[in-house]
């Protein structure tokens, strides 16, 4: 029996999908995992590589948007004396 709370990449997509509303192709996604930007793969069958429910969940909900410069640090303030 298939473990529920594992999920391949193609149903990983679909819940991506339903919790946020925009969809993401299968490269973009496996680009993500292998740059360590999405979860990894808790298990593998043969080469098909399995995600964590819960983990794919939270990520989903917490991406920055299209377009965010998540490589950039916040301006610090001057000093004003």
């Amino acid at each position: 029996m298939a473990n529920p709370h594992r999920l391949t990449t193609a149903q990983a997509l679909e819940l991506i999908k339903a919790e946020t509303g925009n969809e993401l192709s299968a490269s973009t996604f496996r680009g993500y995992v292998s740059r360590g930007q999405a979860p990894a793969p808790v298990e593998w069958i043969g080469r098909t590589p399995l995600f964590k429910r819960s983990e794919i969940t939270e990520w989903a909900r917490n991406r920055p948007g299209q377009g965010a410069r998540t490589d950039l640090r916040t301006a610090r303030r001057r000093r004003t004396e």
